[in-house]
């Protein structure tokens, strides 16, 4: 952790909400908008109001996909529940998954061409999504046993995918 956050240097700082995903965001016809405005309300508003990467509230749209795919998968009562079946919608749930994160990151990277980070290091973009990434997972880690156990199983296997890359690239 120490050595991607040394690798995030250089990114820009500004407000951000903080705990953004996609349950606070209202598509319209032609437009998008933001509905919750509080941030991490676990927080208090002295830490809420600090300016961080952009790459916070990128990462914490990126782990809700995590979540729109369990929840479609979940949310399948009445369907066939044969073995094919349900290995068929985990295929379909996967995809929808990997390309909503594909798309909104280009996106991402389009709509902020124009902010200029000075990363100290080459991956500096990718240190930061992965450094946001997992600690908004271990921040929904704690939320679902606190509140939604039976959700504990989406941060804790995201947690799991996002260390996997740290672990095979770890030198010491």
């Amino acid at each position: 952790m120490q050595r991607l956050a040394q690798h995030v240097d250089g990114a820009i700082r500004i407000r951000v909400h903080g705990d953004l995903h996609l349950g606070q965001v209202l598509v319209l016809p032609g437009d998008v908008c933001f509905i919750d405005f509080e941030g991490e309300p676990a927080r208090p508003l002295e830490q809420r109001r600090q300016r961080h990467s952009p790459y916070k509230d990128v990462s914490g749209l990126l782990r809700s996909f995590d979540y729109a795919a369990a929840t479609a998968l979940r949310s399948l009562h009445g369907t066939e529940q044969s073995e094919a079946a349900q290995q068929a919608r985990a295929v379909i749930s996967e995809r929808y998954r990997e390309q909503s994160v594909q798309a909104f990151l280009k996106a991402y990277r389009e709509a902020a061409s124009g902010l200029h980070h000075v990363w100290q290091q080459d991956d500096g973009e990718q240190a930061a999504l992965a450094l946001f990434s997992i600690e908004k997972a271990a921040y929904e880690i704690a939320y679902e046993a606190s509140y939604r156990p039976e959700w504990l199983d989406v941060p804790l296997a995201g947690l799991v995918e996002l260390c996997k890359p740290l672990m095979e690239n770890d030198d010491g």
